[in-house]
């Protein structure tokens, strides 16, 4: 991906929020496309800080927080500020697209699905249900409406339980043993589930490699696909190295899943490989694009296609996307380090292998914190690295323990639901 400009329109682009990986990345892509882009900044840890590609940021309260208290400071922003696109990066698309009547007039370029879409594949419950009714493989999965239907799942394990809305890995808890599973039926998030009437998931656990599914839809027809091989675990589950991979059965299924959604704009999957049949089974879905410079990369033009899509332009067809190309992310890596405990001789390691681009890093490029073209994000990671090289214990504000900032609770998504909260 090359820094300058390619020719094509620049757009004034306004991301949600800046704090996420998503959102650092799309950055990356939109900067070094010539685009002027603004983001929503809600405070805290930023990887988009001192970016050069920043234009202009808008204090705003804390999506998590407050969705609907978040949605008048962006309506306050697209009021003042003239924009050309607005870009979801996380889950504010849910909120937006429960007002999408309100804000379309606000700017001209904005994809969000129909609320209803919404409410099939943000709930994991209703998104299960989704995906067995259109036939598109699941591990064994089973609903559980209470305790005592929790416990009675013993024999599925080992299991993963996930509460019906969760993000960034939060919410989701492995089960090996009956006592394991005891112990999270008596969380006080699963409990609330059950007193609101909700649904928690308990997913058999299958062997195989993660795969990360990214696709971008134009009123129901396919308009930009990607998919990716989670080669090595990052910090809370993510990937600290990924792979491209081309996998024909995946567009298959997503071309369907787009058709029955009538879905506009971007989506995203987890699936597991099995690698002996090369057959995928779909463990999550998430209504946003993730972390779109290795899909750049590979060819698959994921960001410049997700601009023509909000501004009701032609995108054609599907672009040829190579395989096998490999990217990083150092800091999720180090945060890794942390988070399990090897401390900061693995980090030393760690640094060392990238210095020397060996180990993971042969053959791969940082997609993440590009110290070549932005300055700041060499000064980001050099400060990071050095937070959690003097206190290894600091990657829990890094990492995040609880919900971030820019991502949907579920108390939140009750009240986008909630006709009474409008």
């Amino acid at each position: 991906m090359a820094d300058s400009a390619p020719a094509g329109r620049r757009y004034r682009v306004l991301l949600t929020e800046a704090s996420s990986a998503t959102a650092r990345q799309v950055l990356t892509v939109l900067g070094r496309q010539g685009h002027r882009v603004g983001v929503m900044d809600c405070g805290g840890t930023s990887l988009t800080a001192g970016s050069r590609w920043v234009g202009r940021r808008h204090k705003c309260p804390p999506f998590a927080a407050d969705p609907l208290r978040y949605l008048e400071a962006l309506r306050e922003v697209l009021t003042r500020h003239p924009y050309d696109v607005l870009l979801p990066t996380h889950e504010q698309l849910v909120a937006l697209a429960r007002y999408r009547a309100d804000f379309a007039p606000l700017v001209p370029g904005l994809a969000v699905p129909d609320f209803r879409a919404i409410r099939q594949v943000q709930d994991k419950a209703a998104a299960t249900r989704l995906l067995d009714d259109i036939g598109l493989p699941q591990p064994e999965t089973a609903l559980a409406a209470d305790e005592g239907a929790l416990l009675a799942e013993a024999g599925r394990l080992p299991a993963y339980v996930k509460l019906p809305v969760a993000t960034s890995s939060r919410g989701v808890w492995l089960a090996e043993e009956p006592e394991q599973l005891t112990r999270i039926a008596t969380l006080p998030a699963v409990r609330e589930t059950f007193d609101a009437g909700g649904e928690v998931l308990v997913q058999r656990r299958m062997p195989g490699l993660v795969v990360m599914v990214q696709a971008l839809f134009d009123r129901g027809e396919l308009a930009g696909a990607h998919t990716v091989l989670r080669r090595r675990e990052g910090v809370q589950g993510s990937a600290s190295v990924k792979e491209s991979v081309v996998l024909p059965d995946v567009i298959q299924h997503l071309a369907k899943l787009g058709a029955v959604l009538d879905w506009h704009g971007p989506l995203a999957l987890d699936a597991v490989l099995d690698e002996d049949f090369g057959l995928v089974h779909y463990i999550d879905v998430n209504p946003r694009l993730v972390e779109p410079v290795n899909a750049e990369l590979a060819g698959a033009d994921l960001v410049r296609r997700w601009l023509r899509v909000s501004c009701a332009e032609p995108v054609g067809p599907l672009p040829a996307v190579r395989a096998g190309v490999r990217t990083h992310m150092l800091l999720t890596a180090l945060v890794r380090h942390a988070e399990t405990g090897r401390g900061r001789r693995a980090m030393v390691r760690e640094l060392a292998r990238a210095a020397t681009r060996s180990g993971w890093y042969s053959g791969s490029r940082e997609e993440l914190l590009p110290v070549g073209s932005d300055p700041a994000a060499g000064l980001s990671l050099a400060a990071l690295t050095g937070c959690l090289l003097a206190v290894p214990g600091s990657w829990r504000r890094l990492g995040g323990s609880g919900v971030p900032a820019h991502a949907l609770t579920g108390q939140g998504w009750r009240r986008l639901v909630d006709t009474d909260a409008l």
